[in-house]
């Protein structure tokens, strides 16, 4: 049994499941409050599978980009449980989920996976194939202009995320666009669950920063 947590964007979701399928997934849309529910969330799940703690056998987490807070509360929580349940910790980045959520619904589909990043930017990552339940990357995730992102699409490809919207005005051609798409832990779940995961104790998965936090400390006079 694997337990996949996403907090990296506007979301909270986890999913609890095996390579046959997903046994029980919770989903929440939260512009705060992350820390105070997501353990009460694991635990629903929990109760609602028949499963303790120690009948897992791996964890999954997105590593970002995304909000600074959302990521580390995802990552703490689940490189807490890793090390108390001495079991592996298969990280992820948000575009890549997204990404597959795309794969699932437009299999062999280029896919352009973009999440706000605010400051006029979103998060993006261009992938030549969402053939599921992998997709094939052909650019790093990056924090750039709406437009600049929209110049990597090509004809036919599926944007995805949060960020789609403010995309899709400057990308020329036909696209499908599936706007407010959030990452989902089921979809991290089915992703963990496909590829094989890292043995412990190899070093847990760390947060990936695409730029610098918009909060600055205040300077001392």
């Amino acid at each position: 049994m694997i337990l996949a947590i996403d907090t990296a964007s506007r979301a909270l979701s986890i999913a609890l499941g095996d390579g046959r399928g997903v046994s029980f997934a919770a989903h929440q849309m939260r512009s705060r409050g992350q820390a105070e529910n997501l353990m009460p969330m694991i635990a629903r799940g929990f109760r609602a599978t028949g499963c303790a703690p120690g009948d897992l056998t791996g964890l999954a987490v997105t590593v970002g980009p995304g909000t600074f807070t959302g990521l580390r509360i995802g990552l703490a929580a689940a490189r807490a449980m890793r090390v108390a349940l001495n079991i592996p910790l298969f990280g992820m980045t948000a575009l890549e989920v997204l990404a597959a959520e795309a794969a699932s619904r437009f299999p062999d589909r280029p896919v352009l996976a973009a999440l706000d990043a605010r400051r006029d930017q979103v998060y993006a990552q261009m992938f030549r194939r969402a053939a599921p339940p992998f997709a094939e990357c052909s650019s790093a995730p990056m924090a750039v202009a709406a437009e600049g992102a929209a110049l990597m699409a090509v004809p036919g490809t599926v944007l995805i995320g949060n960020g789609a919207a403010l995309v899709a005005p400057h990308v020329a051609g036909e696209t499908v666009v599936l706007d407010g798409a959030e990452p989902d832990a089921r979809h991290l779940l089915r992703l963990a669950a496909a590829r094989s995961l890292p043995s412990y104790p190899v070093p847990a998965p760390g947060p990936l920063y695409l730029r610098a936090p918009d909060a600055k400390l205040p300077t001392r006079r």
